[in-house]
């Protein structure tokens, strides 16, 4: 897997033992190992491994947000029980109950939760099961990668302007990929990221409006900003234009 950012934020071992005796729940070894190891961020774009969070469901208990039948998982009252412990970035909730093995999946768009295993060697092969599964995906997006949440983001958001044919993203994206080293590159007909870790970062060219470009990377002390490398003016020289510069929220 491809870290995005060396600067990580692990959450202490004790932190996670407090919460499992506060709670009486065993957490999956592969998700404790992960915060442990990597702290809180988003896997591969589309999923927030987080923190356990006790209150997030709790609300959902007095709606009939999903269907509740005898073969559901958990009954709407155990909702109030349940730990969150991640998001994806359309709203589904990824959760756990200390009665239930394995991971219950609270889809925003579906009435129907679905319990999936969880490895117990690697977190990140059961969030591609679920990614696989549920979106209905042959196989996984390459590379996984995982951005970590920290203070230290920035983005720059550019478009691209004058477009003279409908591939003019694809071809700067092409040249950007030539013009500069990368560190892995991820790339379908949607969109093309572009990942350079001594930036702590990524370059992504949004295929999909044919306009947007966006460039995230961090400032700190012994970590080289995207200005090092040249990249904003690679892409003001290339006919784009500042949308907006700032930091990234979590």
């Amino acid at each position: 897997m491809y870290i995005v950012s060396r600067a990580l934020k692990p959450v202490p071992a004790k932190e996670l033992d407090h919460f499992e005796e506060q709670h009486s729940i065993s957490l999956p070894a592969s998700y404790r190992q992960w915060l442990e190891q990597y702290g809180e961020g988003t896997y591969t774009g589309w999923m927030n491994v987080q923190r356990p969070d006790q209150e997030v469901l709790k609300p959902f208990a007095e709606y009939d947000f999903w269907i509740h039948a005898e073969d559901t998982p958990v009954t709407q009252d155990q909702l109030q029980e349940c730990i969150s412990i991640g998001s994806s970035v359309d709203g589904d909730f990824l959760a756990i109950h200390p009665d239930v093995k394995g991971l219950l999946w609270l889809p925003r768009h579906d009435e129907h939760i679905i319990l999936w295993t969880c490895s117990e060697a690697d977190f990140g092969e059961a969030l591609d099961r679920i990614y696989c599964g549920y979106y209905r995906q042959d196989k996984t997006l390459a590379p996984a990668y995982f951005e970590p949440w920290n203070e230290l983001r920035n983005h720059t958001f550019y478009h691209l302007v004058n477009v003279e044919h409908e591939d003019s993203m694809k071809a700067l994206a092409e040249l950007c990929k030539s013009k500069f080293k990368w560190d892995a590159v991820l790339e379908n007909e949607y969109t093309c990221k572009l990942f350079m870790v001594s930036m702590g970062g990524y370059l992504r060219f949004n295929y999909a409006n044919g306009r947007e470009i966006a460039l995230f990377y961090e400032e700190m002390h012994g970590t080289e900003g995207a200005r090092d490398h040249d990249l904003d003016q690679f892409l003001l020289a290339h006919r784009c234009s500042v949308v907006n510069r700032g930091g990234v929220e979590e």
